[in-house]
């Protein structure tokens, strides 16, 4: 998971482990897209060009007397900014306001492309000030530009105490042994609170666990190129231990240390991951499939289990037919297993909500409104399953502590999604939960009159 989006906290891509720079600059930035809140609905537009007398050209609106006094960035900055950044080919400045604790918001009316305009805003920016701030050109609640300046000290990421690499280190272990545990290895027992060594049974264990965690290895594999390509840095993943049910792991929570340029590179980044990894976790599923078929079983499934998934249930009356629901159990490969714990993981990363990837995919594909609205929707779907499944109310908390976002802002976030590849990678990522999550649609089992309900992991 990427969650999301330059990540000064941990995102997404896909959708996992907990932040690692989580201080108070990358909260500053993480609510730049509540600019719309600090916004009055009537914007001015800017004065209507002469036509009597040609020679007099339009100006930009002159700051009104005392207008620059209290804002956080001082005086001469905003004023040289309004004089020598913005101009009439890129933003039109109708008005100033300060910015949450150090910047300020300049409203207005955008000219051209917003790339184009982002880009040169940006340079001028930079050949006036240097490296001292950082522009963003955002959309408010009205859907109106908005450029915010802070201050490029408050924006860069804060580090804990611990470094990235150590935790991460520390969390990919606990990692290895979840997910060891959880294949049989008996390397511990939360419950009884104890201990334990088996050779055999780790070694028995070995398949799945190597399967399961190529399948993570292969999610953040696909972050980490398409970040590649786009010129973009990631730290390094947090792996989050689970063992819950099939789940060795809830996957990792890796954070973009670059600033994004625009929702483009965001959702490409983002929607990578959960591709790559899906398709490496399908043909372990099939490769795990066939070898049970075969009869090289050895983990018991109960039935009830391929009734949560589309595809699972489908896969399931394939390779068993009749038996599948005329059981209690079935018995199946690990790699059948680890294929589909895979493939759950990537599905409820791929869920449009906080900063999982399907969070920032939304965002990228629809804009950061859309995605607000229905990341909530999605949290609330996810609490009213969680009265009947607990893996979805595990995921729920993780989201609500580790991943609510919002989404870090890219640079530019005026442009919708150009690239026809990017946006046909995103929709696909999108629809993966809507597969492995949907119910398969075998007739329920009945108890004393009244349905199962399904398992809760």
């Amino acid at each position: 998971m990427l969650p999301t989006t330059l990540r000064l906290q941990p995102c997404p891509v896909a959708g996992r482990a907990p932040r690692s720079a989580t201080g108070r600059a990358a909260g500053r930035l993480n609510r730049l897209w509540q600019v719309c809140r600090a916004q009055s609905s009537d914007e001015e537009q800017p004065p209507p060009a002469r036509t009597e007398e040609p020679a007099a050209a339009e100006q930009p609106a002159a700051p009104a007397e005392n207008e620059n006094a209290n804002l956080q960035l001082p005086q001469d900055v905003v004023q040289r900014i309004r004089d020598t950044v913005f101009s009439f080919d890129t933003f039109f400045v109708t008005g100033v306001e300060n910015y949450q604790a150090d910047g300020v918001l300049f409203r207005g009316n955008l000219r051209g492309d917003p790339a184009d305009a982002y880009a040169k805003l940006a340079a001028r920016l930079e050949e006036q000030l240097g490296d001292q701030y950082k522009l963003y050109l955002l959309e408010n609640q009205e859907e109106q530009p908005v450029a915010v300046v802070l201050p490029l000290q408050s924006v860069l990421p804060q580090f804990g105490p611990l470094p990235e690499p150590a935790l991460a280190a520390a969390l990919g272990a606990a990692t290895l042994a979840t997910t060891l545990n959880i294949n049989g290895a008996e390397l511990f027992n939360a419950a009884l609170l104890t201990v334990g060594w088996d050779p055999e049974a780790a070694a028995a264990a070995l398949p799945g666990t190597l399967a399961f965690l190529a399948i993570l290895g292969a999610h953040e594999f696909g972050h980490w190129q398409a970040a590649k390509q786009r010129g973009l840095e990631l730290a390094p993943p947090l792996f989050i231990p689970a063992g819950l049910g099939l789940l060795g792991s809830f996957g990792a929570i890796t954070r973009i240390k670059s600033f994004v340029p625009s929702r483009e590179d965001l959702a490409a980044v983002a929607a990578a991951g959960p591709l790559w990894s899906s398709a490496l976790a399908a043909g372990i599923m099939l490769a795990g499939a066939a070898l049970s078929a075969a009869g090289q079983g050895g983990v018991e499934l109960s039935v009830n289990s391929f009734r949560e998934s589309l595809l699972a249930g489908a896969l399931g009356q394939a390779v068993f037919g009749d038996q599948l629901f005329s059981s209690e159990a079935v018995d199946t490969n690990p790699l059948f297993v680890a294929g589909w714990a895979g493939l759950i993981i990537n599905a409820i990363n791929c869920l449009p909500a906080g900063e999982l990837d399907g969070g920032r995919i939304f965002l990228g594909l629809c804009g950061r409104r859309a995605a607000s609205r229905l990341g909530a929707v999605s949290l609330l779907l996810l609490g009213l399953a969680g009265f009947s499944n607990s893996l979805a109310l595990f995921w729920l908390l993780l989201v609500v502590t580790l991943q609510r976002g919002p989404v870090v802002p890219c640079n530019e976030e005026l442009s919708p999604i150009k690239d026809q590849g990017t946006r046909n990678a995103a929709i696909a990522a999108l629809l993966l939960p809507l597969l492995v999550l949907l119910p398969y649609p075998a007739a329920l089992s009945v108890t004393n009159g009244l349905p199962d309900l399904p398992p809760t992991f």
